[in-house]
């Protein structure tokens, strides 16, 4: 049985219908170059801290690119290959308290994340897309991603 991953997008408009925010909720699986890396020197009185990381979401770039593509931005990284299907490595912070938990997923764990939308200004590089992230206002640990024994492809003698 595979693992499913899950990526959808609400828009939050206001009276007028215009676009205020983008609620987000995606599951997918913590990578080894995307766990969390932890700030605790930020804020004004360098007391605050945040914790930045990358969920890998497989097989929903459809839903991704039209947010995306809504939102004139791009994500962190994204793949597509036919064995593999779609790979989609989406950026994440988290502040105070749900930086601990954050920086308390490890490679290989099953990850729920919601939160708003936000698309990170990219003056330095004129000719690239802003990046969106999420920047969580609730985190799930769903579970572990299983391994493959070295056993498991064997075949037994007869």
């Amino acid at each position: 049985m595979s693992v499913k991953d899950y990526f959808s997008f609400e828009s939050i408009r206001d009276r007028n219908g215009e676009v205020i925010c983008y609620h987000i909720t995606m599951i997918g699986t913590i990578e080894a170059d995307g766990t969390a890396r932890m700030r605790t020197d930020l804020g004004e009185g360098g007391d605050k801290k945040m914790a930045f990381g990358r969920l890998t979401v497989r097989g929903q770039d459809k839903k991704i690119s039209v947010l995306t593509r809504e939102t004139n931005s791009r994500i962190w990284y994204h793949s597509y290959t036919e064995e593999d299907g779609s790979v989609d490595i989406i950026s994440y912070t988290a502040r105070d308290w749900r930086a601990d938990e954050a920086y308390g997923f490890n490679e290989g764990d099953r990850v729920l994340i919601e939160g708003r939308a936000y698309i990170r200004d990219n003056s330095a590089n004129p000719g690239r897309l802003p990046e969106l992230s999420v920047t969580a206002t609730g985190m799930f640990m769903l579970g572990r991603r299983r391994r493959q024994s070295f056993n498991s492809g064997l075949i037994p003698q007869k």
